[in-house]
């Protein structure tokens, strides 16, 4: 079971030691990972990848909004700010990668704080998409190619197949409904 194998990197001392973590999908195995993080006090952000750069980040739990709004920071020179806020999370988890293409200053916002938090933080991503597709998100094979470089060079892989968990309980309780 995929699951089993991220449970148990939780209860481990290095897990969080700068690496990158993808995931194919399964948003709970990320939030279980994030949640225990917290729980060890370290810092973590989250946010879904087409919300990634939009409003500063807390401590520990807080979405960020919009890429809207992170070209917004960038315009109001407050992007800086916002860069160093996102870098100092001990965990940066971002969720559905691939689900909205990005913009060409989308890219490279995204590109460029992932870049950031190279080897000073720990990433987790999340998709559905293998790695050959993600050109469709960041609309460059350069740009793809370099952020892969970064992302692939600690990293851990959870795949993930089956059902997804959401799928599960929605039959789980029209099967209830249904007896």
């Amino acid at each position: 079971m995929p699951g089993a194998g991220a449970i148990h990197l939780i209860n481990g001392a290095t897990w969080l030691n700068g690496a990158t973590w993808l995931t194919t999908g399964k948003t709970h195995i990320a939030l279980g990972l994030g949640l225990a993080a917290c729980q060890k006090g370290l810092s973590v952000g989250f946010t879904t990848a087409a919300a990634t750069v939009r409003q500063c980040l807390s401590d520990h739990w807080r979405s960020i909004g919009s890429l809207h709004e992170l070209m917004e920071a960038r315009d109001e020179r407050r992007l800086l700010r916002l860069q160093k806020q996102v870098v100092g999370y001990k965990l940066l988890i971002i969720d559905e990668l691939g689900f909205v293409p990005l913009s060409k200053t989308g890219a490279e916002l995204l590109f460029e704080l992932i870049s950031q938090r190279y080897e000073r933080g720990a990433t987790l991503i999340t998709s559905n998409l293998p790695f050959d597709e993600w050109t469709e998100t960041f609309g460059s094979e350069r740009l793809t190619g370099a952020l892969l470089d970064r992302l692939t060079h600690h990293v851990h892989i959870l795949e993930m197949n089956g059902d997804s968990y959401r799928l599960a309980q929605s039959r789980a309780r029209n099967s209830a409904k249904a007896n």
